[in-house]
């Protein structure tokens, strides 16, 4: 009983989300409020918000004017759910990396196509910074620039939705390949370059060529390293793929 009641309160809190009831930054009523809407328990209703924080739909603030709040969406839930998927063995890494190359392959041809001279300077200054990053001495950073080009790519190609999703199917597979090939950090630049030159040459199709391509040989590498995923010491959440790397780029490139 409990438990229905529990779920009976997030269904209600997300059809209200559904419905537009419920918006980003709205506050919800206090537990003592809830608890008599739903004629229930607070301990039921306290369950029920901090599940619901859990998936990412609440967040709780301090103070005389807190309590719990309805939180703008975030791709973060997104890359956790993937990524816990991939640990519990529900995705399998071979099925993550056939996805991610038919993802990126399709973003790099929209890129080429709706890309601006800005954006290109992005992925640019993006290839500049791992050229310049020690890979062994700075390895978080390094897995963060490497699948933070792949956001901007999502970027040029003017859909958000494809940044979330490259996003949340990249954060192991760079992880995998920089702790077993780190090597591999030079056909990762230079099929960036490539990709840049061709990009800015307009070409869709060689674009998404070279992206398969490139990908392809990634492809194995990670998949060979399957069985022993649990063992590669992976963060499923590393710091260092913060908000500030999937902030959306609406300011103009800082100057060097």
């Amino acid at each position: 009983m409990a438990e229905r009641l529990f779920q009976d309160v997030c269904i209600a809190i997300r059809r209200q989300i559904a419905n537009g009831s419920l918006r980003p930054g709205d506050k919800l009523p206090s537990e003592r409020e809830l608890a008599e809407e739903f004629e229930i328990g607070r301990p039921v209703v306290r369950e029920a918000l901090r599940a619901l924080e859990e998936a990412g739909i609440l967040e709780f603030k301090r103070g005389t004017t807190g309590g719990a709040f309805i939180k703008p969406g975030h791709p973060s839930t997104m890359i956790r759910s993937v990524t816990d998927l991939v640990f519990l063995g529900a995705i399998s890494i071979e099925n993550l990396t056939e996805a991610r190359t038919v993802l990126l392959s399709h973003t790099a041809a929209l890129a080429a196509e709706r890309g601006t001279e800005e954006d290109f300077a992005r992925l640019q200054k993006n290839i500049d910074e791992i050229a310049a990053i020690d890979v062994h001495a700075d390895e978080p950073r390094t897995v963060a620039l490497v699948a933070q080009f792949y956001d901007l790519l999502g970027y040029a190609a003017k859909n958000e939705m494809l940044v979330f999703l490259i996003h949340s199917l990249s954060e192991v597979v760079g992880q995998i390949i920089l702790k077993t090939r780190p090597e591999a950090m030079s056909l990762v630049l230079g099929s960036r370059r490539r990709l840049l030159k061709l990009l800015y040459q307009r070409d869709g199709k060689g674009a998404s060529d070279e992206v398969i391509q490139h990908l392809s040989e990634l492809h194995y590498m990670v998949v060979s390293q399957a069985s022993q995923l649990h063992n590669l010491g992976l963060d499923p959440m590393p710091p260092s793929r913060s908000d500030e790397l999937l902030a959306p780029l609406a300011t103009p490139l800082a100057a060097d």
